[in-house]
Parts: structure tokens; sequence; C-alpha cells
């Protein structure tokens, strides 16, 4: 009965071999036989393995499309149950029904029951930090005057909003000044308890390290004591921050009967934190510390289930003002002036329009000539397997390159690592025709022709992306490198945060991957001066406007954007929408 029933839904890529056997083991030790629960099973099974935390019986037949490989299965042609009646028939199920039953139906959402657990945990947890009103703290006008200097009014409301909450959300994009407002605040925090205990974390090392380089840059404007106090403050993975137990990968150290020790804790990057960590994490945190989260609600989110930044930063930053009074206003902070670009210049208004899904604005942009302004942005508009595109990319890529070949052969460790961090093909795809292993092989075939690439696979000048944490080394998931000539032979040559260059030998590197190209999913965090998009044909279920949209803002001068117009509206018009109730929880009126 199982297999006739989810069949079709297997054949049509909808539900995985894993997701089926799961159903059938739970109708099996239930007793069920209604078809149409054993296939809400199937997809409740499923819904977490594709970044859903749950499935929507009302809505799931016309939204799952989002989740196939391709655009040429009819889903609605699918055997879907009765719209109407299928909740019912799941109510009535001892999945849910049951004395401990596997599912949770809330409404017409179903749940695995472990996910269920975590978001209502969320919900509670974050309501409750939003009703507590912590004793304020005055931010110190020196300070903030120091860090934010003039002009800098939605930061200093954030600041301040911040000093008196035990939950803060703040959120802005690329270059609107997320870290220099928490420099503030935690500047001001510490000049009024010295004796404060800070924690900060991100969910990538990179993106822990980025964290600790930026705040060490904005304590420079202030004065020694309070510098140095912020210098201090290591930035840390939530991982490593909670304690992970050597047997576990998900069982950490500090919980709620062992919390943090920390007074005020910094969650940078909060896009990327699925919700099974952010779980973690609260029942981490002391009920009367504060928690700052920060992030870009327009950026990918995590790779697992939910998508917490955007339903805890929910309507306030989606409209100027949210009309009704609910339990979050007022704990969202959302900083809109960004000076990482000049407004209205190309990569600015490109950047709105793709987060605001507008494809014709955004084709409008790209259609402009970039002129004399202070950042570029390019546009070829052909698939990137064709000819012309390879040639250009080529041409944008290979001089750079070769420099970064000849500075690591003479031995100029500082000069590669600086030449590294100017250019960068960005990938929505791993592996296939447009993916990251096609053009890291193609610029290494390049290299070798041009006669910049001598024989071997540590060759100098060869890129390195660090793909797991090495606490031993102390480098971290997202970290550049690139092999050098040294007197003690090849070296692997890493940043140190303004420190001497760090030299690594090769053969002390476990999960390395050479990285002329990266995806856009590994260059979150990350800032280049110029990147060139790599866009695969529309119909790609990996392109939508979140992922363009973090390609574009990794650009600190010029973009080159490559694919058709076909391939640029449906990735503009593709939004990453993940199945959950935690929104609604929490700003339900």
């Amino acid at each position: 009965m199982t297999a006739a029933v989810l069949g079709p839904f297997r054949e049509a890529g909808v539900l995985s071999d894993a997701d089926a056997h799961i159903a059938a083991t739970l109708a099996r030790l239930a007793g069920e036989h209604d078809p149409a629960v054993v296939l809400a099973a199937a997809l409740a099974a499923r819904a977490p393995r594709v970044g859903h935390v749950c499935v929507d019986l009302c809505t799931v037949a016309g939204s799952i499309v989002a989740d196939l490989a391709g655009d040429d299965v009819d889903v609605a042609a699918l055997p879907w149950p009765p719209a109407d009646s299928w909740a019912a028939s799941v109510a009535a199920s001892d999945l849910v029904a049951g004395l401990t039953p596997p599912l949770v139906l809330d409404g017409t959402r179903l749940y695995a029951e472990r996910y269920h657990v975590y978001e209502r945990r969320v919900a509670e947890d974050l309501l409750r930090r939003a009703a507590v009103d912590l004793p304020p703290v005055r931010a110190v006008a020196a300070v903030v005057d120091a860090l934010l200097g003039d002009g800098a009014s939605e930061q200093r409301r954030a600041v301040d909003g911040a000093c008196g909450n035990a939950l803060t959300v703040l959120v802005g994009g690329p270059g609107t000044g997320k870290t220099t407002t928490v420099a503030a605040l935690l500047a001001s925090l510490v000049a009024a308890d010295p004796d404060v205990q800070i924690a900060l974390a991100a969910p990538t090392g990179k993106a822990a390290a980025r964290l600790g380089v930026a705040l060490r840059d904005a304590a420079q404007h202030l004065e020694p004591a309070l510098a140095q106090r912020l210098a201090s403050t290591e930035a840390s993975t939530i991982h490593r921050l909670l304690g992970v137990r050597r047997w576990s990968s998900t069982r950490f150290h500090h919980d709620r009967h062992r919390p943090l020790p920390h007074d005020v804790v910094i969650v940078d990057e909060m896009s990327m934190v699925s919700l099974p960590l952010m779980a973690k994490l609260l029942d981490a945190v002391r009920p009367d510390a504060r928690l700052v989260l920060v992030g870009d609600p327009g950026q990918l989110v995590s790779v697992e289930a939910g998508s917490v930044l955007g339903d805890v930063a929910g309507p306030e930053t989606e409209a100027d003002d949210v009309p009704v009074r609910m339990p979050l206003t007022g704990r969202v902070q959302a900083l809109r002036n960004s000076r990482r670009f000049p407004t209205g210049s190309p990569i600015d208004r490109f950047a709105h329009a793709v987060r605001a899904g507008d494809a014709d604005a955004a084709m409008a942009v790209l259609g402009e000539r970039a002129g004399a302004a202070a950042t570029s942005l390019d546009w070829l508009p052909v698939a990137p397997d064709d000819g012309d595109a390879i040639a250009t990319i080529r041409d944008l890529v290979l001089p750079l390159s070769t420099s970064v070949c000849e500075r690591a052969a003479a031995g100029d460790a500082a000069g590669a690592l600086t030449l590294l961090e100017q250019t960068r093909i960005l990938c929505a795809h791993r592996r296939g025709a447009f993916g990251v292993e096609r053009w890291n092989a193609r610029v290494d075939a390049w290299l070798t022709t041009a006669g910049a690439r001598p024989p071997g696979a540590w060759y100098p000048g060869r890129p390195i992306l660090v793909t797991a944490n090495d606490y031993r080394l102390g480098l971290y998931n997202g970290d550049l490198g690139v092999v050098v000539e040294s007197p003690a032979g090849r070296r692997v040559a890493f940043d140190s945060a303004g420190e001497a260059v760090r030299l690594v030998a090769p053969v002390r590197l476990e999960a390395v991957e050479t990285v002329h190209a990266m995806t856009i999913h590994k260059s979150q965090g990350s800032e280049f001066d110029h990147v060139v998009v790599v866009l695969p044909p529309a119909g790609s279920r990996l392109a939508t406007r979140e992922l363009l949209y973090t390609a574009v803002t990794r650009a600190r001068e010029r973009v080159t954007v490559i694919g058709d117009e076909a391939a640029l509206r449906a990735a503009i018009g593709a939004r990453v929408v993940r199945a959950s109730g935690l929104r609604e929880a929490l700003w339900s009126t």
C-alpha cells in the first residue's frame, strides 16, 4: 500500500527513499492505512531535509515545485489528497492523536515532533525576553560619538534601544554599520560595568573571525582602556561557545541546566543559524542576560531547517511602521542606510531591486552604462557555458591569478594573500556545467597553458579554502590561504587578522579545496573587490533572489553578472520560502 501511495511522489523527485521509509515505518507502528496520512507523514519527514520546519498541508501542493530539481514535472498532476479534508484525516490518526505521537498537527502545519518542540521553545523564549526591561544602561556619548560620528541617527537609536532591552534584533544590509553599532553598544556596557562578561559568536569560524577583526578595528577609535577591553574579547563559533561534547555534534555542555556565564551574548550572521541551533543557544543564555541577534534577512538562509532571522525580524524589516504594537515591536532595530556602495550607484540600485523582487528595475539597472561611478556593474547576457562568457571570465581572472602565482613563487605571502582577496568567481552550484568544480578546473588549465602553474597539486599560487574548523591549527571553515614558497619548502599562508602571516605545512591540513571559484553559500561573510557571478539557467532550484543578492553584496567595488535575461528574471522571481510557524507565533496579534 505504501509503495502505491508514495511511488508517484518518489518518481517525481518530491520524496526520497529515506522519506518513504520513515513514513512506512511510522504507519506500520501506528497501524495507519489511510493513504493521505501516510503521504503527510512522508512530507513531514522530508521537510527538515530541504530546509522547512514543517509541511503546510494547505499549501504544499502548490509550493513544493520550488524543491524539485527541475521544472519538467507536473506537480499538480500528482495524486494529492483533497485539500479540504487532508488535515482532518491527519488529525484523527494515531500518528498525531496517540499517547506519544511522532507528529504534531498545528492548524494545517504538520511537524515532526522534535521540530515542533524546537519552534515552540524558540518562540516562548524570545517572547519572554522581549517582555523583560533590564535596568537601562546609559549610552556613553563620547563613545558613541567616537564610533558613529555625525549623521548616524538610526545607529544611535539602535544603541539606545539595546541598552535597555534584554533582547535586541539588529538587522541591515551590507555597509549599514551593524558591527560598528554593536561596538558602540559593547563599549557603553563596558564603560558602565568594566566586569561585564561578553560573548561574541557566529555560525561559522570565518564569520566569527571577521566579527572579531571588525570589532578590533572599531575599538581603535576608543580610549585605550575601552579599546583594550573590546579588542581582547574573543569571537567563536556558536558550537564552540556552547561546548560541543566529543561524542555528539548536537549535544552541548551549556544548556538550561548549565547556562553560559556571560552577561551579554552577541550573535552575528544570524541568517545562517538554523532553528535547532537557535533553540539550543537560547537554552544556554541566562534569562537575565542581554541577547543581541545581528544579521541581514535578505541573505541566504541556513542550509538546515528554518529561516530564523527572517521570522524573528518579521514585518519591522518590511515596512517603516508596524501599525499594531506586537510583542517584538521596538526590539527589532533596522539599519537601512548603506555606506558600502554610494547611494544611487549601479550596485546599490541593483541590489535593492533584487532584494525587492523587482526584476524590471534590476534589468533596467543592468542595461545602463556604468559611466564614471565609483562602483561598477557589468552584465554579459549569455549562458555561462557560452564561448563569450568563458573568454570574458578568463580575461577577468587569469591576469590576477597569474600575479598570485608569481608572488607566491617569489615567497611574497602577504602580497599573494592581498591579491587573492581582489577577484572571486561565485557560483550557485558546486557541480555541473555551471558549478565551482568546473570553473576551478578551467582556471587551473588556463594557468597551466600560460606557464604560471607548475606540475603538482600544491603549486605556488594555489588558492586554498578551509572547509572545516580546525581548532588545533586555529583555522576555520571559510578561511582563505595560498600556497607559497618558503625557506622550509612549500607552505600554505593564511592571514592572521593584522598579525604576521601564518605558514602551515600542507600535510597538516585535513579539509581544504581549491578556490579560484566558490559557491555563493560559502561566500557569506566574505568580501572581495570584484565578484564574478555565474548564474545557472532558468529552472535551477538554487537560483533565488536571496542567492543573487548575497552574491552581489559580497563586492566592495565591482560586480560582473554572467547569465541571460531569463536566468536573471527567474532568480529574482524565486524566493526562499521556508514552511514555519515561528513568524506567526512571534508576530500574530
